[in-house]
Formats: C-alpha cells, sequence, structure tokens
C-alpha cells in the first residue's frame, strides 16, 4: 500500500498520485468527485481544443489535433522498426482480427480470389514486380498508373496449387514468384485482359466482340 500524498480538492480523502502527475495537474480530485471538481475550476483552453476536436471527429480522442511532419514520419519509422523486429507478435495480433474474428465478417462471402489481393504478401509481390521494372511499363514505357500483372492468371495459379485459404496461399512460394509478373501501365493492362478504359469517365468497360 502506498503512502498517500495528496487529497482530493473537495471531500479531502488522503489519495496517493505518482510524483510527476502531481507536477502536471492543478488539483486532485477522488472518482467519485472527480466531475464535481471539473465543473468548479472548469478546463483549461487546451482541454476545451481537445474536447470540441474530439466531438468533431465523434471521438474525445486527439484524433485531429495537427501534427508535424517530422513527428508524423517518427512515429511512423518507430511502428516499422518494432514490426521488422517481432515478426511473431504481429502475425499473432494478426490472427486476432482474421477470419471470424474480424468485425465486417460477413460469413465468409468474399471469393478467395478477391481475398488474396487484400493479403500483405501480394501488396510485397506487387512492389517487388514494379521495383525490379523501374516502375515502368514494360510494354509502352508510361510511368503512369504502374500496375503489377500476372502472367500466368492468380485463379489459375489457385486451381494449380489446390489453394483452398489464405493460409495456403500464404505458404505457396509459386504465388509470390516475381517472375510470374511484369508491369504494365493501366493502359496497356487494360488491353492485356481484354477490357476498354473510358478515357472520359475512367468508368471499365469489358470489351465486347
Amino acid at each position: 500500500m502506498r503512502t498517500p500524498n495528496s487529497q482530493c480538492i473537495i471531500c479531502g480523502k488522503m489519495l496517493y498520485r505518482r510524483p510527476y502527475e502531481l507536477e502536471r495537474v492543478r488539483y486532485v480530485a477522488c472518482m467519485e468527485h472527480r466531475y464535481i471538481a471539473q465543473r468548479k475550476y472548469g478546463q483549461t483552453e487546451s482541454q476545451k481544443q481537445a474536447l470540441s476536436l474530439g466531438r468533431e471527429k465523434g471521438t474525445n480522442h486527439l484524433t485531429g489535433m495537427p501534427k508535424s511532419k517530422e513527428s508524423n514520419e517518427k512515429r511512423s519509422l518507430a511502428h516499422k522498426i518494432w514490426c521488422y523486429s517481432n515478426p511473431d507478435k504481429v502475425a499473432k495480433r494478426g490472427e486476432k482480427i482474421r477470419g471470424e474474428n474480424h468485425y465486417r465478417w460477413n460469413g465468409g462471402s468474399s471469393r478467395l480470389n478477391t481475398s488474396i489481393r487484400t493479403m500483405t504478401e501480394h501488396r510485397n509481390w506487387m512492389d517487388g514486380v514494379r521495383d525490379r521494372d523501374g516502375w515502368q511499363c514494360t510494354s509502352c514505357g508510361s510511368l503512369e498508373f504502374p500496375e503489377a500483372h500476372h502472367k500466368i492468371a492468380l485463379s489459375d495459379l489457385i486451381v494449380s496449387f489446390n489453394i483452398k485459404t489464405r493460409d495456403d496461399a500464404r505458404n505457396c512460394a509459386e504465388l509470390w514468384d516475381l517472375n510470374n509478373g511484369v508491369t504494365l501501365c493501366q493502359k496497356c493492362h487494360y488491353k492485356k485482359h481484354g477490357r476498354i478504359q473510358h478515357e472520359t469517365f475512367g468508368i471499365n468497360l469489358q470489351a465486347t466482340s
């Protein structure tokens, strides 16, 4: 039991607070009288700003408050380093929200082909193909909208290697072979699949013949 070092400003109840906490607060209140103390002593300008932004965003968090570019880059780098350093924890965390555990689970209604295309491994495969080709269309040389095209269709690979689940796909090395990919611009990619790219509205129409 810690020795009390402060007291509630409303009822005088003895409380313990960490020393660094006492340096940051204007008063100390017990849980029972916390809201009474807030009404009596009011909110600081920073608290009012945070609550105002929180209500606009539908949350009481600090989401929406401006952050510097350096702060965002530092936080992003720290997260990437942690993920690379703790692959087991990342995989375990992913299992908690995969399949039936995901909040958008709807009885497995999405097709396996579509599901595989949302996997991290597939995104890494696409980036690997484009990095190898310098993010340039190998057909016309365009640098606009580079996309990774499967030489052997993903649907054919799923059938050939009897892939039934995302885990099967994850463990199938042939599925992530960069030699099965080539970089094409969006226009050439559409032609390769026999689709028409609408020039005005960006609508993709199935080619008919």
